[in-house]
C-alpha cells in the first residue's frame, strides 16, 4: 500500500463512518434538535456541546477494547495519519458543525412554537454566536476584548482533542480514566500556579476554602507575561495532542 497520504482513502474512511452509523446519528441529532427546541440559553448549549462532545471523542477508538475489532480497524488499507485525521474530522468539525446546526433548527423551531403558544412575538437568539465574551465579577458585568465564539471554538477543540487522546491511551473504559488524569493534572498544575504566583507577585494567605493573593503593582507587566504565554500554550496544546495521538495509534499492533 502506497504510505503517502491519500485523500481518496480519507474520505472512504469518513464514507464507512457514515454508511455503518447512519440510523444511530440521525437519532441522535434527531434527538439534539428536540434538547434544544427546549434549551437556548448560550451557556447551557456550551455545556451540552462540551459534555456530549468529550463523550462522543471518547468512544472514537473504543474498538481498541475488543482484541479482533482493534485487530480488523489496524487492517483497513489507509495509514495511521489517515486514520487519525479521518477521526479527528469526525470528533471536531463534523460533530461542531452537526451541533450549531441542530442548535438552529432547534432554537428557530422552540421559539416559534413557544411564540404561538403564549401568544408571544420574542425574537430568536443568538447569544451563542455573539463575539461579545461578557462575564461577572461581584454585582457588575465586565465585557472583555476576547471573542467569546472563538474561545468557545478553542476550549472545545482542546477538550476533543484530549479525550481523543484519551480513547488511544486507555484501553479500557477511556472516559473515567481520561477525566480522571485531567483532574490529577489540573490539580497539580493549580498547587504550581500557586506557588509561582506567591514567588512573583506578592503574599499568599488561606482562610477556610478561600485563597487570597495579595499583588505587588510593580510586577504587573510580569503578570501580563504569563496571560500571554498562557494563550499561546492554549493554541499549541491542540496540535501537540494531535501529535502525540498520531504517535500512540502508531504504537498499535495487529
Amino acid at each position: 500500500m502506497n504510505t503517502t497520504f491519500n485523500f481518496n482513502r480519507l474520505g472512504l474512511l469518513l464514507k464507512r463512518f457514515f454508511i455503518e452509523n447512519k440510523q444511530r446519528e440521525l437519532t441522535y441529532w434527531g434527538i439534539m434538535i428536540l434538547l434544544f427546541c427546549l434549551i437556548h440559553s448560550a451557556d447551557s448549549v456550551r455545556m451540552i456541546l462540551y459534555i456530549t462532545g468529550f463523550i462522543f471523542a471518547a468512544k472514537q477508538f473504543k474498538i481498541f477494547t475488543y482484541t479482533p475489532g482493534g485487530m480488523h480497524y489496524l487492517l483497513i488499507p489507509a495509514t495511521h495519519l489517515e486514520k487519525l485525521v479521518a477521526n479527528t474530522l469526525l470528533t471536531t468539525v463534523y460533530y461542531f458543525t452537526m451541533t450549531m446546526l441542530t442548535f438552529i433548527i432547534g432554537n428557530i423551531i422552540g421559539t416559534s412554537i413557544q411564540n404561538i403558544l403564549f401568544s408571544m412575538s420574542n425574537p430568536v437568539s443568538w447569544d451563542l454566536f455573539s463575539t461579545t465574551d461578557i462575564h461577572s465579577v461581584g454585582n457588575s458585568l465586565h465585557l472583555n476584548d476576547g471573542n467569546a465564539f472563538l474561545e468557545m471554538v478553542v476550549a472545545f477543540l482542546t477538550v476533543q482533542s484530549v479525550f481523543m487522546l484519551g480513547s488511544l491511551y486507555f484501553k479500557r473504559n477511556a472516559l473515567g480514566r481520561t477525566m480522571l488524569g485531567i483532574f490529577a493534572i489540573f490539580l497539580t498544575l493549580g498547587i504550581l500556579e500557586l506557588i509561582i504566583y506567591k514567588g512573583m507577585f506578592g503574599s499568599m494567605s488561606l482562610a477556610g476554602n478561600i485563597v487570597s493573593i495579595n499583588f505587588n503593582s510593580d510586577n504587573s507587566s510580569a503578570f501580563k507575561a504569563l496571560g500571554y504565554v498562557y494563550e499561546i500554550f492554549s493554541y499549541l496544546l491542540i496540535p501537540f495532542l494531535w501529535v502525540v495521538s498520531y504517535f500512540r495509534l502508531t504504537e498499535k499492533q495487529v
